[in-house]
């Protein structure tokens, strides 16, 4: 039960912080932005080559596929590492970590806690940002039916089903990215350290991905992953399966290495 009273005091800490309401808000908004100037503009900035991005504006269930697009480049990497990158710095950085670790918790306890705390706010923003892009978008161009990748006509409902899955499957590669804000506010002790990291590995995986002779490699990159959810759309090569265990495997390195890192922690001068 140690674990499951710390993870409650987690997200109370959470609750009070303003950063976590300025991330939420930061993620309406970006949804937002897309479905005004879209409604204002048709096509505005969608590339071509976006999965369905001739149907943006005739399906309400569509923009907030556009949207994943665009987060995978610049915006997933800074939004979970937003608190997944502070959550552990913070307590070095006000001197709080000596006084968690005396309590009757042991530190397993509190290192599951604060990453299961950061995986909940990276859950929450994309919640947010589903339901915003959602919302205005059917509010704006109606729940139509979509032709899918392989061309099969489903109805605006089944569209936003869809939708909600793609989503889903989009947490996978996500994971990842909070996992690696996790390690290096752990490592770091840094919450800038660690949000700069995070960009910055997730720009490296995206260059090593675009370099020529790796095509062998490329479906177990990370990049890769976070278009896993276009199968349920009927693209080729994509598998959620597949983006299952590699996100899996990331994950696992990194939490473990955070934890290497945090159960030899000294604290005595704290």
């Amino acid at each position: 039960m140690s674990v499951f009273r710390a993870y409650g005091w987690e997200l109370r800490k959470l609750a009070r912080q303003k950063r976590t309401f300025a991330g939420l808000a930061a993620a309406a908004l970006y949804a937002l932005a897309f479905v005004i100037t879209l409604s204002v503009k048709k096509h505005a900035g969608i590339p071509p080559d976006i999965p369905l991005a001739k149907q943006v504006t005739k399906s309400g269930v569509v923009l907030p596929l556009a949207l994943l697009s665009f987060a995978t480049f610049f915006g997933a990497p800074v939004i979970s590492s937003l608190v997944a990158g502070d959550i552990v710095a913070a307590e070095d950085t006000n001197n709080t970590l000596k006084t968690i670790l005396t309590r009757s918790t042991g530190r397993g306890a509190i290192y599951a806690a604060k990453a299961l705390a950061a995986a909940t706010y990276g859950i929450a923003l994309m919640l947010t940002m589903f339901v915003v892009s959602a919302v205005g978008s059917v509010i704006s161009w109606g729940l139509r039916g979509v032709v899918l990748l392989d061309g099969q006509h489903v109805t605006g409902l089944h569209g936003l089903g869809l939708a909600a899955l793609a989503y889903t499957t989009y947490l996978l590669p996500l994971a990842v990215l909070v996992a690696v804000a996790f390690l290096l506010s752990t490592a770091t002790r840094s919450s800038a350290g660690a949000i700069v990291g995070t960009v910055i590995f997730a720009l490296a995986l995206q260059g090593i991905a675009a370099l020529p002779g790796l095509s062998g490699t490329k479906p177990y990159l990370l990049p890769k992953q976070f278009d896993a959810w276009q199968s349920l759309y009927g693209a080729h090569g994509e598998s959620i399966l597949r983006a299952s265990w590699v996100c899996a495997i990331y994950v696992a390195v990194a939490l473990t290495a955070g934890w290497t890192i945090f159960r030899r922690r000294d604290v005595a001068g704290a």
